[in-house]
């Protein structure tokens, strides 16, 4: 038998990778608000571009009317030594809010347009109305008409800014909701999506993955 021992292996030492990584704060446009998001680690500045935030939109906008339902995202294109800055890259309605609103004998209409508002920016924006009773095709057809139209039409009159804005805030919402509900009564109406596919002044990037 061999007197030879077992070699041991020797640990290498365990490194926290967390410790090797800085914290940078990540602040939400103006245009939106002009306030911190939170924070976000990265182990170099260069890592964060592209990085998409996703915030309720009560810790956003504290002074636009509060809804925990909807979520705002947030893509970091900027580094300045510890401070991300951002731009507005889409929202959504919690689809949780949707279904509680979606019974037997009731018509979803939905509306799914891509829109330029009046800087060239590029947007994919999705709209949903729900009615109380259960509606004709011809009516559903004239409610998603008259919401494309009416989208379409501020995304051209607002530069890319106004329009995001006024989305999250519920304003063109509002704007939907007076014009169908001349058309059929209604439950709900929200623009309840929307997806930023090319920033003002860009010419063919995407600005969310």
């Amino acid at each position: 038998m061999s007197s030879r021992r077992p070699s041991r292996k020797t640990k290498g030492k365990v490194v926290d990778k967390w410790k090797e990584k800085s914290w940078y704060e990540v602040i939400a446009p103006s245009y939106i608000t002009d306030k911190p998001l939170g924070e976000t680690p990265a182990s170099e500045p260069e890592k964060l571009f592209g990085r998409v935030i996703e915030m309720a939109k009560m810790g956003v906008v504290e002074d636009l009317y509060h809804d925990i339902n909807l979520k705002v995202r947030f893509k970091i294109t900027k580094v300045e030594g510890n401070v991300c800055r951002t731009e507005f890259v889409g929202h959504e309605v919690a689809k949780e809010q949707i279904r509680s609103q979606i019974r037997r004998n009731r018509s979803k209409i939905e509306a799914i347009q891509n829109v330029v508002t009046k800087d060239k920016a590029r947007l994919r924006v999705s709209s949903i109305v729900i009615t109380p009773l259960r509606c004709g095709a011809s009516t559903q057809k004239d409610v998603r008409k008259t919401i494309e139209d009416i989208v379409r039409g501020i995304a051209k009159e607002q530069i890319f800014v106004d329009f995001a804005k006024n989305m999250i805030s519920g304003s063109i919402s509002s704007e939907l909701k007076k014009a169908v509900g001349k058309i059929y009564p209604i439950v709900l109406v929200e623009v309840r999506k929307s997806k930023v596919l090319v920033l003002p002044d860009t010419k063919g990037a995407t600005a969310a993955s």
